[in-house]
Order: structure tokens, then C-alpha cells, then sequence
């Protein structure tokens, strides 16, 4: 979605969106190891508003994803409400190439081209700033083994005990051939 900045009234604009897995979907790489889903739709509510030098984008982004465990990769639903308060700026006021020091609040500020807001790159973009690091099924998920892969959650290991491949069975050997 797109808004013109000209279109905006003085008294602003409201916006009530449900944003869907296509619109999410445009922003997912085609690898992704996650599988970031939307199983409904996603409600977003925004007042925009012209400010004199600025355009203040402000209100919540509330909805359920489905995203993989980073444990056990099974999937898992997490719960998303986020607000949203974001200042655009003009381009033309950006800071040049050269590295600066952000201050905490100039965090929130962003440049488009003074024209139009790409609505939906804004969304896309706070949906994956709110994402936890690491997004667990549960606080105590067992993950997976890592020598046979079995989802130690739902299932035992198959994983032989004596198998020849522990690295701890060498140390053993070597262990008995030292003189006491």
C-alpha cells in the first residue's frame, strides 16, 4: 500500500489493515529456514500524521505468527503486539555517508523520498524488528539430537549408546593404555 503525502489530511488519517501471508510473503526470502507464517490475518491500526517538518506514523500491530522453534524446528505460535511509532523524514535531511554515533531516539527516524509512504515495506519492517532472537515451543524444549535428529520433545533418541563414533570411547582407550 502506498499513500501519497499530498492525500494526507491536516487532521491526519486513519488506517485499519488486516495484512495476510501474501503480504508477508513478499518480504520472506524463498529459503526461509523458519517458515514465518501468518495463520490469520494480521491487524494493523495507524494514525498518520503531517507534521511540519516530519510525518508521525504512530499505533499496533497485533496478531499470532507461526514461526519454527529454534530447538526442535518444530512450529510454534507467538504472539505479536507491537506498537509502532515511527518519524519519516525527508531524504534531503539525511546525514551524508560519513559514520555517525546514533543517539537512542534518532532510532526511531526514517527517510523516504517526501512523496510517498511505502506502507507495507513499514510493516514488513516492524514485524521482523519485533521478532524475539530466539523463539522457543517452550522454556523447557529438549530440541533435537543432534546424532540421529529425533525431536527429543515427542520421541527417545535412536541414537546407539555404544556407538563407535563417541569421541569419549578414544579417550577411553587411550585413558587405559596410560601407565598408572
Amino acid at each position: 500500500m502506498r499513500i501519497r503525502v499530498d492525500e494526507i489530511p491536516e487532521s491526519g488519517r486513519v488506517l485499519h489493515l488486516h495484512w495476510n501471508q501474501g503480504e508477508l510473503s513478499r518480504f520472506l526470502p524463498p529459503d526461509d529456514p523458519f517458515e514465518l507464517s501468518l495463520p490469520r490475518p494480521l491487524n494493523v491500526d495507524l494514525e498518520i500524521n503531517k507534521l511540519p517538518d516530519h510525518i508521525r506514523i504512530q499505533g499496533m500491530l497485533q496478531g499470532v505468527l507461526q514461526i519454527n522453534c529454534h530447538r526442535c524446528l518444530a512450529p510454534c505460535l507467538w504472539t505479536l503486539e507491537e506498537p509502532v511509532d515511527i518519524s519519516l523524514f525527508n531524504e534531503a535531511e539525511a546525514p551524508g555517508d560519513e559514520e555517525l554515533e546514533l543517539e537512542a531516539e534518532e532510532l526511531d527516524f526514517e527517510y523516504f523520498d517526501g512523496e510517498v509512504i511505502q506502507i507495507d515495506d513499514l510493516i514488513a519492517e516492524q514485524i521482523f524488528l519485533a521478532l524475539p532472537f530466539k523463539v522457543l515451543c517452550s522454556e523447557n524444549c529438549k530440541g533435537i539430537c543432534p546424532g540421529c535428529g529425533a525431536n527429543l520433545n515427542e520421541e527417545l533418541c535412536h541414537c546407539n549408546a555404544d556407538a563407535k563414533d563417541n569421541p569419549f570411547v578414544r579417550l577411553a582407550e587411550l585413558k587405559e593404555r596410560l601407565p598408572q
